[in-house]
């Protein structure tokens, strides 16, 4: 065969496999981004559930460590808009399964220390200052609970050429760990009885 039948046979051996690889890699990248666009709705989903849960624990948590009369008013006009056990453990799992680890590990400190704070109110006695502890403690947990769903969903900004990946150095500073979230509540002011005694 001359030059010119071999540069015929390479030119369709080329259009061949340019006819078969396209296709194939414009499916492979629609199916990626149709599973990353599912992804971030599931995910959007989850975070304001969970963002709503830990508002809804917040609000329960100060109606149960405040003092009695205050509860007694209270209690006629307080809407529990807390989940059911069920429903705790679904947004648990779901948050396991879909959520990034910023975001989930954050809302488990969130309910961790919510715990903390109901134990402690009912071995101390001195409601207004564990009120102040849920306000400035647990409001503040809350509130590093937003940043990272916002950080995450890139609520703050327009991204040109996509969101930007949860976990990037850039964008996704080193989140602070469990224990040491957790650590922090340790360093709560102590209420005891000899204290009050003293004042």
């Amino acid at each position: 065969m001359d030059a010119g039948t071999w540069v015929a046979l390479v030119a369709a051996l080329i259009a061949a496999i340019v006819a078969v690889a396209v296709p194939w890699f414009t499916f492979r990248f629609a199916m990626r981004q149709d599973h990353v666009r599912w992804i971030r709705e599931q995910r959007a989903e989850l975070y304001v559930d969970m963002l709503s849960e830990a508002h809804a624990e917040q609000e329960w948590l100060k109606l149960e460590t405040a003092d009695p009369a205050t509860q007694e008013r209270a209690r006629q006009f307080f809407i529990d808009k807390r989940l059911s056990p069920a429903e705790r453990a679904r947004l648990g799992a779901r948050g396991a399964i879909l959520g990034s680890r910023a975001v989930n590990g954050r809302f488990n400190v969130v309910g961790a220390a919510a715990f903390r704070l109901l134990m402690a109110s009912r071995i101390k006695n001195n409601p207004d200052a564990i009120q102040m502890l849920i306000d400035v403690q647990l409001s503040g947990l809350i509130d590093q609970l937003h940043e990272a769903v916002r950080r995450e969903l890139g609520a703050d900004r327009v991204p040109l050429s996509g969101a930007p990946e949860a976990g990037t150095p850039a964008d996704d500073p080193q989140t602070p760990s469990l224990d040491s979230l957790l650590a922090s509540l340790d360093n709560m002011p102590r209420f005891d009885s000899d204290d009050e005694d003293e004042q």
